[in-house]
């Protein structure tokens, strides 16, 4: 049975888990009983026990004395480490180092697929900025139309400008499309090698298909309501600042209020982005409908508001600058390239800066939020222990191949 927060995960994971006592990891979950009820203070720490192999270990050998009594941990008991996080409520640094785990575990499509994805992407809104050039290039022209002085502003620097705005307002719609795909694919690859998992691009690709409509409607519907949210409120606080000013005529009072109204709409904004952000990845991996999905996320942030905000929003930061420091050469480069006109150089190097940008941006920050998801979940919900179940079934799986699960058949596992 299943409960709103806790659903029945899909094939592969077994039944939901419920929630553990404050303490326990209830019996069995890992290994063969150990913290199970009656382990703790049934003799197996009593005098004699350190090293003697009553741990399940075997480390320290029959009758070997140990070092002593450890440290707590403030986790519990050690987990397990099949894949590139430990199976339990993880810490900012184990996010990260995750994120950047996946990518050397699964390089084929953390990398190549979504290079693939956003190349075309990139591709399609190059040629849909074709239909845009001749209209900017007129707007363009007709303020300097008649201007002294600007002479040396020609029709091609003209043409070259439209063309450069042309697609980057087409790059900014299309990557609408490729963001979704995008974070589906990386969700699928990531949630595989938490448990230790490699899957191959056509088992990724194949997972994700099924659910592209969905995904892309999301990523639609999610940036439509937040543009037109936030433009609804802009205004209508701007509205009540305006009416403070005219009923006051106290600059002072209108500036403080312009500034907290400045900061209650960015704060607005990040709570939304915050109990919405793990619609993605609940999407791609419970297969869920789109409304219950976006409840569902609404549910696992509860609570969670800091560290999820504080996590993702590190994440952006960080991948923002590298993304600075890897597309500003490229631009300069074509800068460099036409010398002093604006020409294709320019236009080629700022798109391929952007392609570059949006990969670092996509691989990353799409790992961080669906390791975020697993660490929610493992923490609400005990996930930890349905992971370290399915990691277990893929240690002792065939190797793929003619007798072994492949994607053509349907046997990739799924987690």
């Amino acid at each position: 049975m299943s409960t709103p927060d806790q659903p029945t995960p899909p094939s592969g994971w077994g039944e939901a888990p419920r929630p553990p006592a404050y303490g326990q990891y209830g019996p069995g979950q890992y290994g063969s009983g150990q913290y199970g009820p009656g382990q703790y203070g049934s003799g197996q720490y009593g005098p004699g026990q350190y090293g003697s192999d009553q741990q399940g270990t075997g480390q320290y050998g029959p009758g070997t004395p140990s070092a002593g009594p450890q440290p707590p941990n403030p986790y519990g008991p050690s987990a397990t480490k099949p894949g590139i996080v430990p199976l339990r409520p993880l810490s900012l640094g184990e996010i990260f180092d995750g994120a950047f785990s996946a990518v050397r575990h699964n390089p084929a499509v953390m990398l190549g697929l979504v290079s693939v994805v956003v190349a075309a992407a990139t591709l399609l809104a190059a040629l849909l900025a074709q239909f845009a050039v001749p209209a900017l290039t007129r707007l363009f022209a007709e303020p300097f139309s008649g201007e002294t002085g600007l002479e040396g502003f020609t029709a091609t620097d003209l043409s070259m400008f439209a063309q450069l705005m042309a697609v980057s307002g087409a790059l900014s719609l299309t990557l609408l499309i490729a963001q979704p795909i995008t974070e589906g694919l990386i969700t699928v690859s990531v949630s595989q090698s938490v448990i230790g998992r490699k899957m191959s691009v056509g088992e990724v690709w194949n997972k994700v298909r099924p659910r592209l409509a969905v995904l892309i409607g999301w990523m639609i519907l999610r940036s439509v309501v937040l543009v037109v949210a936030v433009y609804v409120v802009a205004i209508g606080l701007v509205l009540l600042v305006a009416g403070v000013a005219v009923a006051t005529e106290s600059v002072a009072l209108t500036v403080l209020l312009g500034v907290l109204v400045a900061v209650g709409l960015v704060a607005l904004v990040a709570w939304l982005w915050v109990r919405i952000v793990l619609v993605a990845p609940a999407l791609v991996l419970e297969g869920s409908g789109l409304g219950r999905t976006i409840a569902r996320a609404w549910r696992l942030t509860r609570g969670s508001f800091w560290r999820v905000f504080g996590t993702v929003l590190l994440a952006g930061i960080i991948t923002g600058f590298v993304g600075q420091v890897v597309t500003t050469p490229l631009i300069f480069f074509g800068i460099f390239i036409d010398g002093d006109d604006v020409g294709w150089g320019f236009l080629l190097t700022t798109v391929v800066a952007s392609v570059v940008a949006s990969i670092v941006y996509l691989v990353f920050v799409s790992g961080v939020v669906a390791l975020v998801y697993t660490d929610v979940r493992m923490r609400r919900e005990g996930l930890d222990v349905q992971l370290a179940a399915a990691a277990e079934r893929a240690a002792n799986e065939p190797p793929p191949g003619p007798a072994g699960p492949s994607a053509a058949a349907g046997g990739a596992p799924q987690w």
